[in-house]
């Protein structure tokens, strides 16, 4: 097993009811990958382990994901045929992009064909209006390959250009989803947290 080093874990990090609430938001949102990825805009050193183990006090479990049913594999299929990026799908049947990517390979789609996304999609994910990321585009902030913005611009874009997204104004699904991806606005963490760090 490799050793963490300089990672706090276990007992040794100081959880506060904000981290709590944090790590069970994403926790349920996403598993333990999202919970991590969350605790570490806060407490960047703290190991995947102590994540997993505060979980497990928590006595937090992932729920399974409810059987898709038809009426949602028509809507995944005609956002499909609309070039919606996987992410947008994944956001309006409020299921992961992992679940889509899973269930279009199920149903014999070429996910390796569906990469990047249209200007519309960024648009809608971001909750900004469809010129601006047109203008991000012109500015070479966001790059496209065939007409879609490259999923690499985009995780980019997310990291180096944070304060250009209204993250308050979007949905914890998203928020989660675009921590993943990247994103990294310097939040302030719980005024608990921050006194405490070490």
């Amino acid at each position: 097993m490799k050793k963490h080093k300089g990672k706090p874990r276990g007992k040794t990090c100081r959880w506060t009811p904000e981290l709590d609430q944090v790590l069970t938001s994403a926790w349920g949102s996403g598993g333990l990958r999202s919970a991590w990825k969350a605790i570490e805009q806060y407490q960047p050193t703290w190991s995947v382990h102590s994540v997993r183990r505060r979980a497990a006090a928590l006595q937090l479990r992932r729920s399974r994901p409810e059987p898709w049913t038809l009426s949602e594999i028509d809507h995944m299929l005609w956002s499909i045929d609309s070039n919606a990026s996987l992410a947008l799908i994944a956001s309006r049947l409020s299921r992961s992009v992992g679940a889509v990517r899973h269930k279009l390979r199920a149903l014999g789609y070429a996910i390796e064909s569906l990469g990047g996304y249209k200007v519309k999609d960024v648009a809608e994910m971001l909750s900004v209006p469809p010129g601006r990321v047109r203008y991000w585009v012109a500015e070479k902030l966001l790059q496209t390959k065939g007409g879609r913005i490259t999923d690499a611009s985009f995780s980019k874009f997310l990291a180096d250009h944070p304060q250009k997204i209204p993250f308050k104004a979007l949905t914890l699904e998203m928020q989660n989803w675009l921590r993943e991806m990247g994103y990294s606005a310097g939040e302030t963490a719980p005024k608990e947290a921050s006194a405490r760090r070490s």
